[in-house]
């Protein structure tokens, strides 16, 4: 990651998407250094992939009827609980002195919304969620998206974030047919207004003077708001004289130089539904382009630059910074987050 940058705990971070978990089958994940296994069992469930007793992994075992069997000696677990259930190798007289009842394996609390599967990852002052968590996104869009891509970035966690958020780099990196092409000798002045909110900022709501074309299929005039959360939430709503659509980029890190990118498009016009296809095919170039030019920004740092954030066009970047550094800041005091940001005004080329 970058210096002195840990993991943010303490908080909730997307592992899967709900529609690709199947009962009795189990999918292995990395969040933040931590081996997962998530599945479905009746409601979907997140483990450690890790066996209490000897450590082996629980992927390698058996899964059938909401349980668990470890490959190395057979001890079975709930899948939802985490509960040991059967050690093979006790004698009745061990199961009378309860062993197996003490032991199990760690369940991480788990939630979902806007069709993924969401983990929370505790922090010492932090352990358990809010009892009662928010939706990531507002009504018709808490569903399972229309369109899920999901990328893995081979960069750290705050560059995975700076690089997706960075307003400037899209006359420059985003250059397919379908997109603005703007002329790079006479890039237009952008001036977007900001508020704080929740654990972030939101680019408040405003029209697009010239929108791609993927924006213009939901009827001119387009108007967009753009809000970011801590760790790594980033919501694009879009509203055109026709319909709206909603854009959620969510980052988890995988470890310290790796970071998977889950992409979901929404929309609320059904006549949409027959351009699934080459909406998918679209947000996947969008996302590989990111994903390449962040990739080959790592031959660079690996030499430990120097780097510069300027106003304007790295605001956004500056702001997410310091709404990092105060996350760690209140979880050491064991004081509630307060958002140190102000409204502002900000101004770049684009």
């Amino acid at each position: 990651m970058s210096p002195n940058a840990p993991f943010l705990t303490g908080t909730w971070y997307p592992v899967a998407r709900v529609a690709d978990l199947r009962e009795n089958r189990t999918i292995s994940r990395q969040v933040a250094g931590l081996p997962l296994l998530l599945g479905r069992a009746g409601t979907p469930f997140v483990l450690m992939d890790s066996c209490p007793h000897r450590g082996l992994p629980l992927r390698y075992g058996s899964v059938a009827n909401g349980q668990v069997r470890c490959k190395y000696h057979g001890w079975n677990f709930d899948l939802q609980s985490g509960r040991c259930l059967h050690i093979p190798c006790l004698t009745d007289e061990q199961r009378l002195q309860g062993v197996g009842e003490r032991i199990g394996a760690q369940v991480l609390p788990s939630r979902v919304s806007a069709g993924l599967l969401w983990a929370w990852l505790a922090h010492p002052m932090r352990p358990q969620p809010p009892e009662q968590a928010a939706s990531v996104l507002p009504e018709p869009f808490d569903r399972d998206p229309d369109v899920y891509v999901e990328r893995t970035f081979q960069c750290d966690f705050d560059q995975a974030v700076i690089g997706l958020m960075d307003p400037v780099h899209l006359p420059f990196i985003h250059t397919s047919w379908w997109w603005k092409q703007p002329d790079l000798h006479a890039l237009q002045k952008e001036t977007r207004h900001f508020s704080p909110r929740g654990m972030g900022f939101v680019q408040n709501d405003h029209e697009i003077p010239n929108p791609a074309k993927p924006y213009q299929l939901l009827g001119m005039p387009v108007r967009t708001e753009i809000g970011f959360e801590l760790p790594g939430v980033r919501i694009e709503l879009i509203c055109g004289s026709t319909g709206g659509a909603c854009s959620l980029t969510t980052l988890a890190p995988i470890d310290a130089q790796t970071t998977r990118v889950h992409q979901c498009i929404y929309w609320t016009t059904p006549w949409l539904r027959p351009l699934r296809a080459p909406i998918r095919r679209m947000a996947r170039r969008f996302i590989d382009q990111d994903r390449l030019v962040v990739e080959q920004q790592q031959e660079g740092l690996r030499h430990n630059p120097p780097l510069t954030l300027i106003d304007g066009a790295d605001t956004q970047a500056k702001w997410y910074l310091r709404l990092k550094k105060e996350f760690q800041r209140s979880l050491e005091a064991a004081e509630p987050f307060r958002n140190p940001l102000a409204p502002a005004t900000v101004e770049w080329l684009s």
